[in-house]
């Protein structure tokens, strides 16, 4: 019995519905890409709006983001080859700055861990053990300390854009 009312249901349309039904949900998909590919969401990657507020705000191409950033899914890695930066502190700020903003491209905040920066200064040969809180702690009006994170201050955001403009040019 119900076999024979489900069967009896698409009988019932018409052929034209059935068309009209695929045709109305052709429409806004095709009118959605248009807009995807014409406007702000064509940047490849971030998937937070505050990424990509933060993307129009400082004007970074999504170009630039690929130059300096690796971005897949949940994750993302900094690749980068050259920081442009003579000493140890000064790397580590940048590589901070960068984490800050990679943070907020895969979530919604600024932050990083401190096991994470710490790794990461290992990776480009600028991890100074004995001088690495220190360096974080001159830092006051960049970095703000939660624990065992950092987040990124709001001039510490321009920063970081202006990193990621420098190091992708």
């Amino acid at each position: 019995g119900v076999l024979a009312q489900s069967d009896a249901s698409p009988v019932s349309l018409s052929p034209g519905n059935s068309h009209a039904a695929n045709g109305n949900g052709d429409k806004p998909t095709a009118g959605l890409e248009n807009d995807i590919s014409g406007g702000v969401l064509s940047r490849p990657a971030p998937s937070t709006d505050r990424a990509l507020v933060f993307l129009e705000q400082h004007q970074i191409p999504s170009g630039s983001l690929s130059r300096v950033y690796h971005l897949d899914g949940n994750s993302y890695r900094i690749i980068v080859k050259d920081l442009r930066e003579k000493t140890n502190s000064k790397k580590q700020v940048k590589l901070a700055l960068l984490l800050g903003v990679g943070g907020l491209l895969i979530g919604e905040q600024p932050v990083f861990s401190k096991e994470r920066l710490i790794e990461t200064c290992r990776e480009y040969g600028a991890y100074d053990a004995p001088n690495f809180a220190s360096h974080m702690k001159k830092q006051r009006d960049l970095f703000i300390s939660q624990g065992n994170e950092w987040s990124l201050t709001v001039p510490a955001q321009q920063r970081a854009a202006d990193a990621i403009k420098d190091l992708a040019a």
